[in-house]
């Protein structure tokens, strides 16, 4: 990690810079990644939503009789 106060190079594990004495911040933890059960339900959600959009498009709005169409 470099020091953001004079720039220089630390070891991820000090905490203090060895060139200006400056506390150095925290490193990020890293991002959790998502849980694939969640990832799979939301993909058969879309799958689902797609499915009845398909089947009301072709098979219920042509049977409509709408005046003007």
């Amino acid at each position: 990690m470099d020091c953001p106060n004079c720039g220089v190079y630390n070891p991820e594990e000090r905490d203090i810079c060895w060139r200006c004495d400056q506390t150095l911040p925290k490193p990020k933890e890293p991002k959790k990644k998502s849980d694939p059960q969640s990832a799979m339900r939301r993909m058969w959600i879309i799958i689902g939503i797609v499915l009845v959009i398909w089947i009301l498009l072709t098979w219920l709005l042509p049977n409509l009789n709408l005046p003007g169409l």
